[in-house]
């Protein structure tokens, strides 16, 4: 009679299968990290760069800078700004990006930060126990309310945040009184 073969894998061919799954599985699964978390870490550094660089530039330049937060447009933006007499106001020339030399504009909506990160709130509270989405650094690096007038323009800031999210994903960064930058 004739033997009868039954069709099966070797043991070879069994392992190759495994190591090639494997190898699969190590380089799938970091992109199979959560894409919104990654782009939340970008975006809360990029706003606490801006933060920095508004402290920085005012420093350097000797002169104030504001950051400010539009929520309608999802932009966070750096301004010089003019000061008459008691009042000031914010200037029509915008403080230039280091790096393109262009006005210094983070938009949410672009790259670095991601086409999925809202401006969820942005709120400055200042001595005077008024807020603002926006906070000014004096030559001095200190924070303070800095646009309109005498008094209100020079009170300090007590605490303020800028929060970002995307779907179930939210980053805070903080600013205390003293101007430190944390990022939660």
């Amino acid at each position: 009679m004739y033997a009868h073969r039954c069709a099966a894998y070797t043991l070879t061919e069994l392992l190759i299968v495994v190591a090639i799954l494997a190898i699969a599985a190590v380089v799938a699964i970091p992109t199979a990290q959560p894409v919104a978390e990654f782009r939340a870490d970008t975006a809360a550094g990029e706003v606490a760069n801006a933060l920095r660089f508004a402290r920085e530039n005012a420093q350097y330049s000797g002169a104030q800078r504001l950051f400010d937060c539009d929520a309608a447009a999802n932009t966070i933006a750096v301004f010089a700004l003019e000061t008459d007499k008691a009042t000031t106001r914010v200037s029509r020339d915008p403080v230039e990006h280091p790096f393109n030399h262009a006005p210094y504009l983070l938009n949410l909506n672009a790259a670095p930060a991601g086409n999925t990160m809202a401006l969820v709130r942005c709120t400055f509270t200042f001595d005077d126990n008024s807020t603002a989405a926006a906070v000014a650094f004096d030559a001095d690096g200190k924070l303070l309310r800095g646009v309109g007038s005498d008094p209100a323009r020079k009170s300090p800031l007590r605490t303020g945040q800028v929060v970002l999210g995307a779907g179930d994903v939210e980053r805070t960064i903080t600013v205390d009184a003293i101007g430190r930058i944390t990022v939660s």
